[in-house]
């Protein structure tokens, strides 16, 4: 019954997330978002969907079997999802220029995919052996 809670509350916690993210930009140019939205962007879906991934992480470890983290999966899911979530707008733009494919990381629908991303590799990369 607790884990339908937790699952419920990381929910709901996702789409007021999500409405707050949006309701940040809505009317935000693009070279202007602030600091703490980048932060707000990215914390936010790591806690909720952190909720009932330490509950289910918990109830493993209570039951004696080992949980390790794929490195591997971080390496290459964890850091591009970051780097593209924190760069200030235009700056891929800037570095590799207006006509290149990457150039489209740097719209604000982007920077929240990739803050998705990023909750996503880091909560999926928890790995549980039997002892």
């Amino acid at each position: 019954m607790m884990r339908r809670v937790v699952l419920l509350a990381s929910s709901v916690m996702m789409l007021v997330g999500l409405v707050i993210l949006t309701w940040s930009f809505r009317d935000l140019p693009l070279d202007e978002r602030p600091g703490w939205m980048a932060w707000q962007m990215i914390l936010w879906p790591i806690v909720a969907l952190g909720l009932p991934e330490v509950w289910r992480l918990r109830g493993y470890a209570k039951r004696g079997w080992k949980i390790r983290v794929d490195r591997y999966k971080l390496l290459v899911h964890a850091i591009p999802a970051f780097l593209v979530a924190v760069l200030p707008a235009g700056a891929l733009t800037t570095w590799l220029g207006s006509d290149s494919f990457f150039s489209l990381l740097d719209f604000p629908t982007a920077k929240v995919m990739a803050a998705l991303w990023l909750a996503y590799a880091l909560w999926s990369c928890w790995e549980v052996h039997l002892p």
